[in-house]
C-alpha cells in the first residue's frame, strides 16, 4: 500500500529538492573562494619575504680573477689600497696552487704595521667588497715598542687567504 501524497506535499517537496540542489550548487563557489583566500595569503607570505630579502644590503663579491697573475694582482692591489689609508706596509703578497680545490688557491701575504692599523685592515678586508676571508693569520711582534724615543709596537701578519679563479667567458666562434 502506497499512500498519495497530499496535493499541498508535492509542491513543497519539489521546492526542498530544489533548495538542495541550490545549497549543493553553491557550496562549490564558496569552497572555492575559501581555497582562493588561502592561496592569496600564502602569495601574501612570499611575496613578504621577497620583499624583506630584497631590502637586506647586497653581498659582496668574493676576490676573484680569471688567472693566478691577475689573482695575486688583484690580491696585492687590494692590500696595498688598504694599506695606504692604515699604518701598514705590504711586504709581499703569493699565491699557493691547492691541487685539491683548483679554483680556489692560497693566496698569502706578509704585513708589517701597528696593532690599530693590522686590526682595521684585516676589518676591512672581511667587509668590504671584494671580500677576502682568512683561512689562516699568524701575529707576532716584529719590533716592541721603545718608550724612551716614543716609537711603536711594530706588528708582523702573515696572511693567508682564498681567492676565487672565475671561468673566462668562451669564445663563440662566428663560422659554421
Amino acid at each position: 500500500m502506497t499512500m498519495p501524497l497530499p496535493a499541498g506535499g508535492r509542491p513543497l517537496l519539489a521546492g526542498l529538492a530544489a533548495l538542495g540542489l541550490a545549497i549543493v550548487l553553491g557550496t562549490g563557489p564558496v569552497l572555492d573562494a575559501l581555497g582562493a583566500a588561502d592561496d592569496i595569503a600564502q602569495a601574501r607570505d612570499r611575496l613578504a619575504r621577497a620583499q624583506d630579502a630584497a631590502a637586506l644590503p647586497a653581498v659582496a663579491a668574493p676576490l676573484g680573477a680569471t688567472d693566478e697573475t691577475g689573482l695575486v694582482l688583484a690580491f696585492r692591489a687590494r692590500l696595498d689600497a688598504l694599506a695606504a689609508e692604515r699604518a701598514v706596509l705590504v711586504d709581499g703578497a703569493g699565491l699557493q696552487p691547492d691541487p685539491a680545490r683548483p679554483a680556489l688557491p692560497r693566496l698569502t701575504a706578509a704585513l708589517r704595521g701597528t696593532a690599530e692599523g693590522l686590526h682595521g685592515l684585516m676589518q676591512a678586508l672581511e667587509t668590504e667588497s671584494p671580500l677576502v676571508v682568512p683561512e689562516e693569520a699568524e701575529l707576532g711582534i716584529d719590533r716592541p715598542a721603545d718608550p724612551e724615543t716614543g716609537r711603536a709596537t711594530v706588528m708582523r701578519l702573515t696572511l693567508t687567504v682564498r681567492g676565487v679563479l672565475l671561468q673566462a667567458p668562451a669564445v663563440r666562434s662566428t663560422t659554421p
